[in-house]
């Protein structure tokens, strides 16, 4: 009778470490996920800046980001005004995209950070 509750007396404290074990495991995979959606966010957020400064430039340089979605590959000449007008809006455009890109590269590094990853 000793015999039988002894071994089961270790079965359950094996249980007990292997049940720690197992939550270890599951904390470092939620941890593991929680860094790979952050980087894939940061990733994501770039793409979209990257995007946005193309469609810019194929404006800057006369061409129309709809047109082409419609199969019209035309080049249209702006005038001078346009063109003046076209590169001041390009200008605070790239300025804020740029405030928004260095604001969300501090953001994302400090998620690193928290998370312990270099």
């Amino acid at each position: 009778m000793n015999y039988l509750i002894g071994i089961i007396f270790i079965a359950l404290i094996g249980y007990i470490f292997e049940q720690r074990r197992h939550i270890k495991f599951l904390e470092q995979v939620n941890h593991n996920q929680e860094t790979h959606d952050v980087m894939t966010a940061h990733q994501l957020e770039l793409t979209r800046n990257k995007v946005d400064m193309l469609e810019l430039t194929l404006n800057t340089i006369g061409y129309n980001v709809e047109r082409f979605e419609a199969s019209d590959f035309t080049k249209r000449e702006p005038s001078q005004e346009q063109l003046q007008e076209q590169l001041q809006e390009i200008w605070a455009e790239y300025q804020q995209l740029e405030r928004k890109s260095r604001s969300a590269q501090v953001k994302f590094e400090a998620e690193l950070e928290l998370r312990g990853v270099e």
